[in-house]
């Protein structure tokens, strides 16, 4: 759940105020992106100095950065950037932090090279997959640099048992802290508006199913536009909703019209209104082949709108479930098509169950799955680590 912390244990965080760099390849629209933007913030408004460095360009959310938060970027160039290494160390040097951390397999990779050899700042690498795509040389690599990283955080528990077990790293490593979201943002959203663009005169009678992402395989898209494809057949009245972008729009364009889709999908492309495009919604799903703690998954379920989600990477970290109850902000199923439209269906003809899971949805999230734990955990692992 929320922030869950494994390994050490993550004492309460010190009031001294940390100078804290963070690395990534870029702010491009992600889940890992929109997390580390928000983690930023956060930390620069409770006190603490906080730089972010961009290896390549600046990208979409860099101007989501709150003004207390310095932005660097290295300009790397593409492929092998021989000179990078330099550059971010100079950099760093400069800075002269208490706390590097970086994310995802560009900067984790780059930073530790560029940092090699030096006793501080102390370095924390965040990985936000299962990234089985690694061939062996890379994983060799990972298990080379881990012996000169204070600590590995994984976003899920699935991630953190990759990085254990098929990469090799000790479990002595490896922290466990689950992502957050402002659920008080998505809390707030309100859909009636974007209900009636979207289902016009049945915006009271039709259901709205949607999802949010970028537009790329991992999401399987195709997948989803098959379900919709057998819900239709059964309730021609229902709706889907994707909004994002990405390299695979124009296939899924392409297999919109193929399925005969063009009346029941609905391609909204990126926005800037993912709140209220939330609440819109009857249920949201993620159709994914690989996730590492699905964002959108804690939004939605932040908006009151129950999610079904494939059981891959932290998919089931990212469902609101009380033990004692058995209550749950929706599903986690198998990633096939059947499996999908069954508990897209279930959920969906059951209104007063639908019901239910919303109102769960909404309170568990704003106790578990905001930002402030994970910001918390994180806090309280730089200071550990540097009383070591």
């Amino acid at each position: 759940m929320s922030a869950a912390v494994t390994g050490n244990r993550v004492p309460a965080a010190a009031p001294k105020p940390l100078r804290i760099a963070f690395v990534i390849e870029a702010l491009t629209v992600g889940g890992a992106e929109k997390m580390l933007v928000a983690m930023a913030n956060a930390l620069a408004a409770r006190g603490h100095h906080v730089h972010m460095i961009c290896l390549s360009t600046a990208g979409e959310l860099a101007s989501d950065l709150d003004e207390a938060v310095v932005l660097d970027v290295l300009d790397k160039q593409r492929g092998l950037d021989r000179r990078l290494p330099g550059r971010l160390r100079r950099r760093i040097r400069e800075i002269a932090p208490d706390v590097v951390n970086a994310h995802l397999w560009v900067a984790n990779l780059w930073t530790r090279v560029a940092l090699f050899g030096m006793r501080s700042p102390v370095v924390v690498v965040t990985e936000h997959s299962r990234d089985s795509w690694k061939p062996t040389l890379y994983r060799v690599v990972d298990r080379l640099l881990a012996r000169r990283t204070a600590r590995l955080v994984a976003v899920s528990a699935d991630t953190a048992a990759f990085y254990r077990d098929e990469i090799g790293i000790a479990e002595r490593r490896i922290v466990v802290i689950n992502n957050g979201v402002d659920t008080e943002r998505y809390a707030a959203g309100n859909g009636t508006a974007l209900r009636q663009e979207w289902l016009g005169v049945a915006a009271e009678t039709a259901r709205l199913i949607g999802t949010v992402g970028r537009l790329v395989p991992a999401k399987n898209h195709p997948r989803l536009l098959e379900v919709m494809k057998m819900l239709a057949t059964r309730h021609p009245a229902w709706r889907l909703v994707i909004v994002g972008d990405g390299p695979e729009r124009s296939a899924i364009e392409a297999q919109v019209q193929r399925l005969g889709l063009a009346d029941t999908v609905i391609l909204a492309g990126q926005r800037s209104d993912i709140p209220d495009v939330l609440a819109a919604l009857d249920v949201f799903v993620l159709s994914s082949d690989r996730e590492g703690h699905p964002l959108t998954a804690l939004e939605a379920q932040a908006a009151g709108t129950p999610v079904v989600l494939t059981e891959v990477g932290g998919a089931r970290d990212a469902l609101a479930f009380d033990r004692d109850s058995g209550a749950t902000g929706g599903e986690v199923v198998p990633a096939d098509t059947s499996a999908l439209a069954s508990a897209i269906e279930a959920l969906l003809t059951d209104p007063e169950a639908l019901d239910r899971r919303a109102a769960f949805a909404r309170r568990f999230a704003l106790e578990h799955f905001d930002t402030r734990h994970m910001v918390e955990a994180y806090e309280g692992l730089f200071h550990e680590l540097l009383q070591a």
